[in-house]
């Protein structure tokens, strides 16, 4: 199956008449490549930044209804599958939703952003399902940008069947230095989840500056099942990018019922009511020694061992219960894995068998590699009380729960 991202540059609400020239040239492009899906990106039409509600449903936008309508005679003209991101009017709320179009302009599906973003919180309704679809690429799931955040969505969709993820995204740039970019989907994320889940994912972000709100990173890439990158994009611009996609076998979670049981039994997750001490590790020190200082010196600690790393569950189960370093025993061979548990969970994470081998602050980055120079080191704990990954971006009650399904524990033999 040949795969397309457009990435496109991003434009303010007040232009949003402009993309549809874009989209029609990514399209027909797409289509000489013999494209069998094409993925646009989150809000395509008519902007990310929607100002307020009340802008937004000014006479100069496109109602929702007619952007379904353009892009389903999009896919149906080129004879691929479309996936694209659109505000969806649903019941007097709006959505940040996409769209998955077959061949001939039938609507397979609608994904509706689940974990809101920073300002998505300003105008959109979070979705309130996640389910995988049928289709003749196989059966998919669909998330948007932020979802990927929160492992328990991709673990429903694979848990649904699916084979592939779309991710139709605007990432958004981190970076607090002028002309530099950042954005923990590109640098790990991505990667981390498709090895975890056993899936090929296709994601197609923005480009650009959204005038004074947003810039983007773009870096859309298209990622293999086993986590290898097969096409990417560059930062900054209009793009296509394709790659040949085979479906992945599919990793559901296998956890057991009390780690399954938390993650998804919606009692509040811990929170803390004093801020945690700041300690200092011995970097010649095993994860058991490790672990026993950091308690005595007052820190939570969750322990998990270097196999349970692949899977999200043990270390969510642990920060749940209110862990602030989650301490990885034994060697660790793929670093994307320690910088998602930290990240996804806004953790420490320390990995370390004879002696530490990285330790990983709790906004993904790497603070220590084997080999640096550094004999100790000082953690402040209570960076990982905080769970606000913005201001308006709460890691726990942005947990919708109700939506979330893992697979049952398997039965001992």
């Amino acid at each position: 199956m040949i795969a397309a991202c457009g990435q496109m540059e991003a434009v303010t609400l007040d232009h949003a008449d402009t993309v549809w020239p874009v989209i029609d040239r990514l399209a027909t492009g797409a289509a000489k490549a013999h494209a069998d899906l094409l993925v646009l990106p989150e809000t395509t039409y008519p902007a990310y930044w929607l100002h307020s509600m009340e802008r937004y449903m000014q006479a100069d936008i496109l109602r929702s209804a007619a952007v379904l309508a353009r892009f389903s005679t999009l896919a149906r003209t080129h004879g691929f599958f479309l996936a694209a991101g659109f505000v969806e009017e649903r019941n007097g709320k709006l959505y940040n939703s996409a769209a998955l179009f077959d061949r001939a302009g039938e609507l397979v599906g609608i994904a509706r952003k689940n974990f809101l973003w920073d300002c998505d919180n300003r105008w959109f309704a979070p979705g309130d399902s996640i389910a995988a679809w049928d289709t003749e690429l196989g059966r998919v799931g669909m998330m948007i940008c932020a979802d990927c955040r929160a492992p328990e969505i991709m673990a429903t969709l694979v848990a649904d069947g699916a084979r592939m993820i779309i991710l139709p995204t605007a990432w958004v740039n981190a970076s607090k230095v002028r002309r530099t970019y950042r954005n923990v989907h590109p640098e790990f994320l991505i990667r981390a989840r498709a090895m975890e889940f056993g899936v090929p994912m296709v994601c197609c972000s923005k480009a650009g500056r959204e005038g004074e709100h947003l810039e983007y990173v773009g870096q859309s890439r298209i990622v293999a099942a086993d986590g290898h990158t097969l096409a990417e994009a560059p930062t900054g611009g209009e793009h296509l990018i394709l790659a040949d996609v085979t479906p992945g076998d599919g990793r559901p979670t296998d956890a057991d019922d009390k780690v399954r049981s938390r993650i998804i039994d919606g009692n509040p997750a811990f929170r803390a009511k004093t801020p945690g001490p700041r300690v200092t590790i011995a970097l010649s020190s095993n994860a058991e020694s490790i672990a026993d200082a950091l308690d005595s010196a007052g820190g939570r600690v969750g322990r998990i061992t270097a196999a349970e790393l692949k899977s999200f569950a043990p270390a969510r189960y642990h920060a749940l219960t209110g862990a602030q370093v989650v301490v990885v025993s034994g060697r660790v061979f793929e670093e994307s894995f320690l910088r998602a548990r930290a990240a996804e969970n806004r953790v420490f994470v320390v990995s370390a068998d004879s002696a530490v081998q990285y330790i990983v602050a709790p906004d993904g980055s790497v603070v220590f590699r084997e080999g640096d120079w550094n004999t100790v080191l000082e953690l402040d704990l209570a960076l990982a009380d905080v769970k606000q990954y913005t201001p308006e971006t709460d890691l726990w009650a942005q947990r919708r729960v109700e939506c979330y399904r893992l697979p049952e524990p398997a039965c001992a033999s």
